[in-house]
């Protein structure tokens, strides 16, 4: 795993601020035009500590862990439709994501098109709960894609839609006339358009391509239906990544944390049969709340809610195991106010 993570670049002139917010940047895509290379250039330069982990070329997906160790998780398929880690390499749920969007504590930004393609096919198709799209991202319809829905012409131009959350984020043309096989989507009503289709005589003008979907006690997650790296020039890429980082870090300040709160979460016997013991010890006084998912990221049991754990001293839960849960890998999460700590357990039969 450690071989498909490489530190890009650590600026020397890197702000405090920017050097405590960390980006994993995901790699999905297996295109030859060095799209990833122009938006991981574009994190550099704006002085992020960036980590790029080459999912395509690895074939595998980031882990729940790896992905917790970051502020940030970039996701980026580019204009790749094919295999892609996002489902798991087999178009389906991928557990690990599905893990990881479980957490309140986790945040994605998802860039690219033709990653509903890659599973579903041509628009549209309707989402509920239960499905990725609709349960993490916010979308209740895969609705629409540019010059397959518009007669063969494609997107000129997204514009920001009106009362998005994000300052600074400016209009996006292409180095191309047009932009093909760009997303539209239907939103939950909980869901905040950020880009739209445009412009006024365009026939699918007014369409959601971006948005933002951040339930209570939920993750926060920007997913885009177009590639940002097609964007017509280097200082325009520039300067919507600029824009997003400093919002999302306005979004987590409140709630970062710049050490951790735990001196251990320990999770035993691993693999268990019958029951579960959660022991853990906290550097400082803080309400906790502890939860097993299974690798679809539903919700298996709670064990805690906002208990309060004293700092220095151990805290034990035990969860008996309820008759007929299935054998396999499920996901234990302890969360105090401001961290999550996640781990793999393994349910194996006597």
């Amino acid at each position: 795993m450690q071989k498909l993570l490489f530190l890009l670049l650590l600026m020397g002139c890197t702000s405090i601020a920017q050097a405590q917010f960390r980006v994993l940047f995901v790699d999905d895509s297996g295109d030859n035009f060095g799209n990833g290379d122009s938006l991981t250039t574009a994190f550099n330069s704006l002085g992020y500590e960036t980590v790029y982990f080459d999912a395509f070329g690895g074939l595998i997906s980031p882990s729940v862990a790896d992905m917790n160790d970051y502020d940030l998780v970039v996701w980026y398929t580019s204009t790749w439709g094919v295999d892609l880690q996002l489902w798991g390499g087999a178009d389906t749920d991928n557990p690990e994501l599905r893990a990881y969007l479980a957490q309140p504590t986790a945040n994605l930004w998802l860039i690219g098109l033709d990653y509903f393609y890659d599973r579903y096919g041509a628009a549209p198709v309707n989402f509920a709960a239960g499905d990725f799209a609709y349960d993490h991202l916010g979308i209740s319809q895969y609705a629409v894609q540019s010059y397959a829905d518009d007669g063969g012409l494609g997107v000129p131009v997204v514009s920001p839609a009106p009362d998005q959350p994000i300052a600074g984020l400016e209009s996006v043309v292409w180095q191309f006339s047009t932009l093909w096989y760009a997303d539209g989507f239907t939103l939950r009503p909980e869901a905040t358009p950020v880009y739209l289709f445009g412009d006024d005589a365009y026939l699918l003008t007014g369409k959601p391509t971006g948005v933002f979907y951040h339930p209570a006690d939920g993750a926060r997650v920007l997913t885009y239906g177009f590639d940002l790296a097609l964007a017509a020039n280097r200082d325009s890429i520039k300067n919507h990544i600029g824009a997003v980082l400093n919002w999302w870090q306005g979004e987590l300040n409140a709630t970062k944390s710049l050490t951790t709160d735990w001196e251990y979460v320990q999770m035993s016997p691993n693999a268990f049969s019958d029951h579960l013991d959660i022991r853990m010890k906290t550097q400082r006084n803080t309400p906790i709340s502890v939860r097993i998912y299974n690798t679809t990221g539903q919700l298996i049991a709670q064990l805690a809610e906002q208990e309060t754990a004293s700092a220095n001293i151990e805290k034990t839960l035990r969860w008996s195991v309820p008759t007929g849960l299935a054998d396999g890998l499920y996901y234990c999460t302890v969360q105090s106010d401001r961290q999550v700590y996640t781990g793999k357990v393994l349910k194996k039969s006597k």
